[in-house]
């Protein structure tokens, strides 16, 4: 039964987001969401699946923070280039930035945040349809 739930759960999370949204010759914040990517060409990011989502929800008093996974597949120019299960805990956060500093060519300094959305509430089950992951450049 878990696995026809999970199975069902990831047919719905086929999220896509052009990493290379630009504004006036410099990268731009961005959300992989359910959009149609915004270039044909340069690098894509894609939110494949959400794996676990186990971070703890607002107006909850809880002992850990928790934690999500989500899958990232990666595309240079339409073809593939490398899968990532990214962790959103407070223990991850310059892995993050890090290893998609690496893909997009900037520093990780300029990443301002990598952010899991919607942020889980009591009581409220999230419709898998609106995760997305909102990325903060510094301009």
């Amino acid at each position: 039964m878990k696995i026809r739930i999970a199975l069902l759960f990831l047919s719905f999370l086929c999220l896509s987001v052009s990493a290379q949204k630009r504004k006036k010759g410099k990268l731009a914040d961005f959300t992989i969401t359910q959009t149609k990517m915004l270039k044909k060409t340069g690098t894509q990011l894609f939110l494949k699946q959400v794996i676990s989502d186990a971070r703890c929800p607002e107006g909850i008093d809880c002992i850990w923070a928790g934690e999500a996974q989500v899958l990232l597949s990666i595309y240079q120019n339409k073809k593939w280039i490398d899968e990532k299960i990214m962790v959103f805990s407070p223990k991850t956060v310059e892995d993050n930035r890090a290893w998609l500093s690496g893909k997009l060519g900037i520093s990780s300094a300029k990443i301002k945040s990598i952010r899991l959305l919607p942020y889980p509430k009591d009581s409220i089950k999230i419709d898998p349809k609106t995760y997305s992951i909102k990325i903060e450049i510094e301009k």
